[in-house]
């Protein structure tokens, strides 16, 4: 029987709540958190690095409606809440979580983020229209396609292991 994957239509903020990113001072694995949804202003981010100790933490910008100023894309801007790069949200650290695949680069903000993605990749069959907005309607095209399945899901194996072995 063929894998399905049933569209949950996730968006890619449920997963912004932790990231796996490279530490700039020892360049360990370490975290940055937000306890709230990027869209609630005054919420601090934490980023925490257990090996050297180095701590920040930020309170993103607001604009003049005393909204958080968000950027979906994927190059980072200062003073924005950078949605959508392989780079945390906050602070523009690279992710610790990716790996080169079909000379693209594979990445992913955490493990959740990263068992998402290979639900969806391995399964053969998927859900009609998927949410304009979801995680699985903006994955770019080299991760979609079934010629390039088994090599993502290699990567993603990698990935895991990298995790594993931190």
């Amino acid at each position: 029987m063929k894998k399905q994957f049933k569209n949950r239509h996730r968006m890619l903020e449920s997963f912004g709540y932790e990231f796996a990113v490279h530490c700039p001072n020892c360049n360990q694995k370490s975290k940055v958190i937000s306890p709230e949804a990027p869209y609630y202003t005054d919420a601090i981010k934490r980023f925490i690095c257990t090996s050297c100790g180095l701590m920040k933490e930020k309170i993103p910008g607001k604009n003049c409606f005393n909204q958080n100023v968000i950027s979906y894309g994927n190059s980072w801007r200062d003073g924005f809440i950078n949605i959508g790069g392989n780079y945390d949200w906050y602070f523009g650290y690279p992710l610790y979580l990716q790996a080169p695949c079909c000379g693209h680069t594979l990445w992913a903000y955490n493990i959740e983020h990263l068992c998402y993605l290979e639900e969806y990749v391995e399964a053969e069959l998927r859900g009609p229209s998927p949410y304009y907005l979801s995680v699985e309607s903006r994955l770019p095209i080299w991760m979609k396609i079934a010629k390039n399945r088994n090599a993502v899901l290699k990567a993603i194996n990698k990935i895991k292991q990298i995790a594993e072995l931190s």
